[in-house]
Parts: C-alpha cells; structure tokens; sequence
C-alpha cells in the first residue's frame, strides 16, 4: 500500500485541523485570546487582527522548524538519515536510505514531534505555551491523519518514508 500526500490529503488534513480547534472549544478560544491581549512590547500595526496574524506567522517559523527537527532526530535515533526541505509553504523531514521502519517505530517518529513539544510547552508561560501548543497541534494534524491511516496495518508491518508520503513494504494483514 502507498500513502500519497495529495491535494486531498491537505484538504482533510485541514479538515482534521479543524475538528481538533473545535474539539478543544473554549480551550482554544482562551489560548488564542490569552495570547491576543498579552501586551507585547512591539506591535507592528494598530490593528490589532493583523499583529496577531503576524506573530502566528513569525511563531511558525521557529514551531516547525523544532517540528521537523524532532522527527529527524527520532528517524537518526532508530538508524536512519534524514533529508530537510519544503514542498510548497510545508515543511518536510524524509528518511531518505530507504530502510524500512517497524510500523510502531514509524508511528514514533510520526508522533514524537507532537508528544515533545507538547511537554515542553509546559515549561513557557502561559500565553505563548498555550499558543505554541495549539500551533504545533494544528500542524501535526497530517501526523495525527498519517497515523491513523497507518494503525490499520499489523504491528509486524515495514512502512518506507517516500517523498510523496510512504510505503507499506511488508504487513501480515490489514485488519
């Protein structure tokens, strides 16, 4: 089986993004006025929308690359070596020796980004913790669908990290 990262793929996994924001309700409603109203020391216009929508974008920045980072460290940490790079405004980490990853290690390096950096949020103070953990939940959403997708398949399974997604190379059967 492949998993291609497509057009759709990007729709649902904005759609998935979605269902988490709503999910999370007045939890993400207080984190994005939490950090609105923090009284920055810079505010780059006086519309008040806008210098928001500046600071998520100068947020993203550092959140993927300590994203994307961690997946590479756990792909190193299981054998592997790992290639950096955007395809379009995403940012990217491939495996790119072509080993095959146990699926339950896969799900690892999936996951880790998410599970690390939702940790060490903890350690920020809330207004910019809260913000970076909403961020970077939002941006593993193609992780959180990728392994969802990836669940179905035994636990003896081998996946192959591909440029366009990956492979399912060798599973016992697909429940």
């Amino acid at each position: 089986m492949s998993f291609k990262i497509t057009w759709k793929t990007h729709v649902i996994c904005t759609l998935v993004a979605f269902a988490i924001a709503q999910l999370l309700g007045s939890i993400a409603s207080d984190i994005v006025e939490n950090f609105i109203i923090k009284p920055f020391i810079f505010y780059p216009t006086k519309n008040l929308i806008v210098n928001f929508y500046i600071y998520v974008l100068l947020l993203m920045i550092p959140i993927s690359i300590v994203h994307e980072g961690i997946h590479g460290l756990v792909y190193k940490a299981f054998g592997g070596k790992v290639k950096y790079g955007f395809k379009g405004i995403y940012a990217y980490t491939q495996e790119i020796s072509e080993m095959p990853i146990d699926r339950v290690k896969f799900l690892i390096i999936l996951l880790s980004p998410l599970a690390v950096m939702s940790i060490l949020t903890l350690f920020l103070p809330l207004w910019l913790g809260g913000m970076i953990f909403f961020l970077n939940l939002l941006g593993a959403s193609g992780d959180i669908y990728m392994s969802f997708k990836l669940i179905k398949y035994d636990s003896n399974s081998k996946i192959v990290d591909r440029i366009y997604g990956f492979d399912v190379v060798q599973e016992s059967h697909v429940f």
